[in-house]
């Protein structure tokens, strides 16, 4: 279903390969003009690491938010399988590696309503598995968190 005008809708996903020391994510943005698009990134740092994939899944969520205000959304809907996506952000979650994840999006939230909505990880949900390939082909073919920028210079994703 497609986001009512205003509203950007984004599947979010993360993963980690141990063998490269590497976390990824992968985003899927619906347009509420029934366009869809699709980002992926990866990182290496050290300490950020030690979360493995939950650092994948907090970069994609933040990635979702930036995109959101570059291109001029109020709201957002964070569609996600990992509930430390929202449970951070809102306080029932605490730890100290998270803390820079919550406060960003905090600040966000000033500028754009952040809504999340949990969903089933690997139970079929479209979108989400999609968010979950590209996660993984974030890792091998990632170059880096990339710039958010308009949706048009994005990769556009056809059914």
């Amino acid at each position: 279903e497609l986001p009512k005008e205003g509203m950007l809708l984004s599947y979010v996903d993360g993963s980690y390969e141990d063998s490269i020391k590497k976390y990824a994510f992968g985003c899927v943005f619906l347009l509420p003009d029934g366009r869809i698009f699709t980002e992926f990134g990866n990182g290496n740092n050290e300490q950020s690491a030690q979360l493995r994939n939950v650092t994948g899944e907090m970069l994609g969520a933040m990635y979702a938010v930036k995109c959101a205000m570059v291109n001029g959304f109020s709201e957002i809907e964070i569609r996600y399988d990992y509930q430390g996506i929202e449970k951070w952000v809102t306080g029932d979650w605490k730890t100290e590696l998270t803390q820079k994840y919550a406060a960003a999006m905090q600040s966000w939230g000033k500028k754009v309503r952040i809504h999340f909505t949990k969903v089933p990880a690997h139970s079929n949900v479209k979108f989400n598995e999609l968010a979950d390939k590209l996660a993984k082909t974030g890792l091998l073919e990632g170059n880096g968190v990339p710039m958010a920028r308009p949706f048009e210079e994005m990769r556009e994703y056809f059914e």
